[in-house]
């Protein structure tokens, strides 16, 4: 009688163990839904970030292809639920992607960077897919809401640098990201999203100005 006990005590914490690695995956959104080239590099950021990156070659690049943004919402996201409910629509999805390209093409440029239009030698290729995005709701403007991150929004995504050419992974990341926690009266719906977007071209153009030693 014991021992089944024991036994079954073992069977729930390893349901329990199971259920919460899950949900952990998901809550973070750092769920891999094969648009990535190669997960194999990527390490360990935070909770929310993963991310690989090969400085000594990003910088004999100087010209990019950036690819449209695509969409690659994993099952369980924040999208996909809103899609349902008919709070998500397709334009508004097209509105974002295109946002987001237009960031990073301006990160490119910004960086002092060319953005080019045809594979060659020496050219990389940057994609990137949004694989979630949560709206922002009134119950952000609160004061709980900015304490607890609750309707505050965000997005999550996956992007790399490829050789045009050979494919060959130069960077990659995997990130989930809330928007801004300060309350803005005019808030829109996905203006969190469109913020967390911001954030990743700074960062990338930040990246691109460290390889080239700016």
């Amino acid at each position: 009688m014991k021992k089944r006990m024991k036994e079954t005590s073992v069977l729930m914490v390893v349901a329990v163990g199971l259920m919460l690695m899950q949900f952990g995956c998901e809550s973070g959104g750092l769920v891999k839904t094969g648009f990535l080239t190669d997960y194999s590099r990527l390490r360990t950021v935070s909770d929310t970030s993963l991310r690989y990156i090969n400085k000594q070659a990003l910088a004999k690049y100087s010209n990019f292809i950036v690819d449209r943004a695509e969409v690659h919402f994993h099952r369980g996201s924040k999208a996909i639920e809103h899609r349902t409910k008919g709070k998500l629509t397709q334009r508004q999805v097209t509105d974002l992607t295109n946002y987001l390209h237009a960031k990073i093409v301006e990160a490119v440029k910004d960086s002092g960077n060319r953005v080019v239009y045809q594979p060659a030698s020496g050219v990389a290729r940057i994609r990137v897919a949004l694989t979630d995005i949560d709206k922002s709701s009134l119950a952000s403007l609160s004061p709980q809401a900015k304490l607890l991150g609750i309707g505050i929004g965000g997005a999550s995504m996956e992007a790399e640098v490829v050789d045009s050419m050979t494919s060959e992974q130069i960077g990659a990341v995997v990130e989930s990201k809330m928007g801004t926690r300060m309350p803005f009266a005019n808030l829109g719906e996905w203006d969190a999203a469109k913020q967390v977007m911001d954030d990743w071209a700074k960062r990338f153009r930040k990246r691109l100005d460290e390889a080239h030693g700016r």
